[in-house]
């Protein structure tokens, strides 16, 4: 068990400390250590435990510095060179990271950050009282579409309960809540019939990876408490459970048949948040992962052919949301310990970053963050 409790320990430390008094994750990491060790020796294992949570420790603070060196004045990130750029996408998740590494909004030392990234995202809202009306987007973004709007919805829920309730905020919490319930709105009426969501705010198609990000959405405002449509929920449950194979791994979409190691992560971590514990299609999913699929690999993301592992950093993300939220703590434990020196071996020393040829450095540095910073439980949704 002391192996396992290293990072957790860390974690339940930050998850019980108000944000305002929270600690900084060196101290976070020295009482982690005298919890475990009880002043005993270190076995080698608990001492390579350490030493990882310090390489941790200094991935995220490189990281955190790389993405802000990335951020624009008005609170936007750079895409630089990305073949497929999705400014919105990237905003929301640069956002996401931001909070996930512990940075809070008006507070230093980066709060201002935050407040610009979230200005950025609120000023892209349709406030046209239209169709669109509640639908985030941005001018010559052809590649966000409902999973930027999904990203968006997803960060103005993390960051509401953050917010300082005065008008002295670079943006109020009303303005935030506002924003958030046309959002949720705007997902509920584009719902599918078939449960699912499209890649357009229109209730003409569906497909898997966005229904899962919708799913994602809606539960991290309800969670925020806003009111949000149980049907909604439970169709969209229903559709992703249907989309299981009789392997356990999920499909693409509902009538089609292919597959991957990512979509069953991402339904199985949703399928969690949304409270399934018991799901015997959850625990089948879940066993897909660690027993059927190369997730334990080594550099197993390095060294899949291209065709085979299109999407790495929204693999490694959901992956390690799926195994961080199971009730075994042990496989979670297992890939951190091989993914993090991966990580660190990738990122570009001089930068901080990583790299995505076909997103760009702050979408590749925030997906990469999230994955890092998911033992500190900073995020609501990464609370278990």
């Amino acid at each position: 068990m002391a192996k396992a409790l290293l990072f957790f320990l860390a974690a339940t430390c930050a998850a019980s400390v108000p944000a305002r008094a929270r600690p900084t994750m060196s101290s976070l990491q020295q009482d982690a250590a005298r919890r475990v060790h009880r002043g005993d020796d270190a076995s080698a294992q608990q001492q390579h435990d350490e030493g990882l949570l310090r390489d941790v420790e200094e991935l995220i603070s490189a990281g955190t510095r790389g993405l802000l060196n990335l951020q624009r004045e008005d609170g936007s990130f750079r895409l630089g060179d990305a073949v497929n750029p999705a400014p919105l996408a990237v905003d929301a998740l640069a956002l996401l990271a931001l909070l996930a590494t512990g940075n809070v909004p008006g507070r230093v030392p980066n709060g201002r950050a935050v407040e610009l990234a979230l200005r950025a995202l609120i000023e892209r809202q349709d406030r046209s009282g239209g169709a669109a009306h509640g639908y985030f987007r941005a001018d010559g973004d052809e590649f966000s579409k409902m999973h930027g709007h999904g990203y968006a919805t997803l960060a103005l829920s993390q960051v509401l309960g953050m917010l300082p309730r005065d008008e002295q905020a670079l943006t109020p919490h009303e303005r935030v809540r506002g924003a958030l319930t046309d959002a949720i709105r705007l997902i509920e009426k584009s719902q599918d019939r078939s449960g699912g969501w499209s890649y357009n705010p229109v209730p003409l198609d569906h497909e898997g990876s966005m229904t899962i990000c919708m799913l994602q959405a809606l539960r991290g405002a309800r969670d925020a408490g806003l009111v949000v449509d149980t049907e909604v929920i439970g169709r969209a449950i229903a559709y992703v459970e249907r989309s299981q194979k009789p392997d356990g791994s999920f499909r693409y979409k509902l009538g089609a048949e292919r597959r991957s190691v990512a979509l069953t992560a991402a339904a199985v971590m949703t399928l969690h948040a949304a409270g399934q514990y018991e799901s015997q299609i959850l625990q089948k999913g879940l066993a897909y992962l660690t027993d059927n699929s190369a997730i334990f690999s080594q550099s197993a993301i390095a060294v899949r052919r291209a065709q085979e592992q299109d999407f790495p950093y929204y693999e490694r993300l959901y992956t390690a949301e799926a195994l961080f939220s199971a009730r075994e703590r042990a496989s979670f434990v297992r890939w951190f310990r091989r993914t993090v020196p991966q990580l660190a071996s990738t990122m570009d020393a001089k930068t901080g970053t990583w790299k995505s040829e076909r997103y760009g450095e702050a979408y590749a540095t925030a997906m990469t963050l999230l994955v890092l910073s998911l033992p500190l439980e900073f995020l609501p949704i990464h609370q278990r």
